[in-house]
């Protein structure tokens, strides 16, 4: 395509003008090796790491860069891993078996901290996107939050939406450990097959779950967007420890890919289609249905207003506790991002969108620091 053609030619240029100029440090990431592309140490250093992602549908910013070839133009050598629940993914980015968490949420990774993990927020990749789903028969009865009162709900432990839904019912007035019956469930597809048995009567779901609600003939009642427009969901999480200052290169590069394949999605939506078809084994329509979800909004900033809005959420609420003594501004790492945008202004000064995200950037992320 068009686009991916012109930014290969000018990252080609801008290595090769970056690449005569100076020596990168090197960096080896988790427990991955570095490994040179040249014996003689004359021309960039490649850089490998793992990425863990819900193994149901990916991650499209993820697919999009692999598909377009940004993570090589980055000189990454990406592995993708796929996990059945948040909670497996963080626990094994803490157990070094994956270098980064993709799209285990914004809820999942601040719990784990609350509770004394060493992870750092470093980037975005969905905000929205969360199906509500009852059974087709009992769609009509959900039309306001009150209508929840009384009705056995079951949610995915330590999932975004989880938290969203919880929320919005304190804030309507509504004790959810009183007036509703939360049963938490550690998959969406236990969640969905609970919902279809009758075992619930409504599924706050994730959007990962969405195709399979749609083959179950499940019904959306509502989306975490409509409980709350803004909430950010998975954010882009590494252990703290791997960010010093040599290996932070590999995760700058691995934002810069992130952010190019952002502006791929939002300017020709099928290339999200023909990426996502590699593992995703349906046509075109079902597909495109998924991943380009009108509810589901594909950004890679931190947005770390959000974030820390979630957290103090968190807290009043009661679903985490022994946090006051934690100051979460030190567990969100915005400066990679920031430095990744101003490489891709640098390389391409005549594209507007990166210095567009710049500036979006700098409303969702100003005046931060520990």
């Amino acid at each position: 395509m068009k686009l991916k053609n012109l930014f290969k030619v000018k990252t080609k240029m801008a290595l090769a003008a970056f690449t005569a100029a100076v020596v990168l440090a090197g960096c080896g990431v988790g427990n991955k090796a570095e490994k040179a592309s040249s014996t003689e140490g004359n021309e960039e250093k490649t850089y490998e790491l793992t990425v863990g992602y819900g193994q149901s549908q990916g991650a499209p910013l993820f697919d999009i860069a692999k598909h377009e070839g940004f993570f090589e133009d980055e000189n990454l050598k990406v592995e993708g891993v796929g996990f059945a629940s948040s909670a497996d993914g963080l626990n094994g980015l803490q157990a070094g078996k994956i270098d980064i968490g993709l799209t285990f949420g914004t809820a999942a990774p601040l719990t784990f901290i609350a509770n004394g993990s060493e992870f750092s927020v470093i980037g975005g990749h969905l905000e929205g996107g969360h199906p509500i789903l009852v059974q087709e028969k009992d769609k009509n009865k959900y039309k306001t939050l009150e209508d929840y009162k009384g009705k056995k709900i079951g949610t995915i432990r330590m999932f975004t939406s989880d938290i969203v839904f919880r929320t919005a019912l304190t804030d309507a007035g509504i004790d959810w450990e009183k007036d509703v019956d939360i049963v938490e469930f550690k998959t969406g597809g236990d969640l969905l097959q609970a919902l279809t048995s009758g075992k619930v009567d409504v599924a706050v779901s994730a959007g990962s779950q969405y195709l399979q609600a749609q083959k179950a003939g499940l019904a959306v009642v509502g989306w975490s967007n409509d409980l709350n427009p803004t909430h950010v969901c998975c954010r882009v999480v590494t252990r703290t420890d791997l960010l010093t200052e040599d290996k932070g290169e590999a995760y700058k590069r691995f934002l810069k890919a992130l952010i190019r394949a952002e502006q791929v999605k939002n300017e020709d939506p099928k290339v999200a289609v023909e990426a996502a078809k590699t593992h995703l084994k349906l046509d075109d329509e079902t597909v495109n249905s998924i991943v380009n979800e009108p509810h589901a909004h594909y950004s890679s900033d931190p947005n770390s207003h959000e974030v820390k809005k979630m957290w103090e959420q968190m807290k009043s609420i009661g679903y985490i506790e022994n946090a006051d003594e934690i100051n979460i501004n030190e567990y969100i790492n915005i400066d990679l991002y920031e430095r990744a945008l101003n490489e891709l202004i640098e390389e391409y000064p005549e594209d507007q969108y990166f210095k567009d995200q710049l500036d979006k950037f700098n409303k969702q992320n100003e005046n931060e620091g520990a």
